[in-house]
């Protein structure tokens, strides 16, 4: 095995040297899997992928979604969403996510987010544009007693309308929000505390920017608290920052992790990443407003 090295003291690994398109490396998958299982982040540096590899190392990890937002897939590999500020003739062609630090987790307002993605730097700036990912195992592990007796048992409901309005004012040629939209994604509640089924720790699930109420709370005590959770889980103790190179290759763990872009110049640079999108089991218990929500997969493979 290529050796590796942790990001932080709480998660994350850095693996070095590897050439992930290299057949010797499909015998290395189960130590990655397990290090992405027990780290939540893993990180290669200086590959050379296109979207065929991307994909077939992405369905070592399952299954993969096909984004609700077809606009943003690349031609030709519709399980690929393409983020950044790419604009062909006019149009914006990639998921734009630059306006602000925007902590998350992949699809909060879904009754089933997903596992996890993987991201391949196609285009990064040479200042800014960072990603940051925070850690809500040592973020739980981290609260006071009170806190998480407080929180144990609340359920945050958390929106599609709330998401889509907030990416429609950073991408104003964004298409408008539909009935059918609103009907394949109503609101759906996901437990503020969850067992990661992997490893059997607790994590804070909480995310600011979907939740529009906390059931048992008023609207102003539910998004209170969320407010509180989340300037505690994003405490710089929890966090690692990642300054991209070309070429890098992260596949990180949704079911662990919120994460951020940071902003950068779009005017004077390009940033374009590839994104795949994991699906499988994630919570130890699905969203109480559980309904219908399934998007077209890919079939996963062991092969690359």
């Amino acid at each position: 095995m290529n050796t590796w090295q942790p990001l932080t003291a709480h998660f994350g690994v850095r693996i070095e040297g590897p050439d992930l398109r290299s057949r010797a490396m499909a015998d290395e998958w189960p130590v990655i899997q397990e290090l992405f299982n027990q780290r939540g982040l893993v990180v290669f540096r200086d590959q050379h992928l296109d979207p065929g590899d991307l994909v077939a190392w992405s369905l070592r990890f399952g299954d993969l979604r096909i984004d609700s937002d077809t606009q943003y897939l690349l031609d030709g590999h519709p399980e690929v969403l393409v983020i950044g500020n790419l604009v062909v003739d006019g149009v914006t062609r990639s998921l734009f996510v630059n306006g602000a630090e925007e902590w998350h987790f992949d699809g909060s307002y879904m009754a089933e987010p997903s596992l996890g993605s993987l991201f391949y730097a196609v285009e990064v700036p040479p200042e800014g544009g960072d990603t940051l990912f925070a850690d809500m195992v040592a973020a739980y592990e981290a609260l006071d007693d009170d806190t998480k007796r407080l929180i144990e048992d609340r359920v945050a409901v958390h929106s599609w309308e709330i998401v889509h309005d907030r990416l429609a004012k950073q991408d104003p040629t964004r298409p408008a929000l539909t009935d059918e939209d609103r009907v394949r994604f109503p609101p759906v509640g996901h437990r503020l505390v969850q067992r990661h089924p992997e490893t059997g720790r607790k994590c804070l699930r909480v995310c600011a920017d979907s939740v529009s109420y906390v059931e048992g709370l008023s609207v102003d005590e539910g998004l209170a608290l969320v407010e509180r959770l989340m300037r505690h889980a994003i405490d710089p103790r929890f966090i690692y920052r990642h300054r991209w190179r070309k070429g890098d290759l992260i596949a990180f763990d949704n079911r662990r992790l919120l994460h951020t872009a940071t902003v950068f110049d779009t005017r004077k640079y390009l940033r374009v990443m590839h994104r795949t999108t994991i699906v499988g089991h994630t919570w130890d218990t699905p969203g109480p407003r559980c309904t219908d929500q399934s998007e077209p997969t890919m079939t996963s493979k062991q092969g690359a």
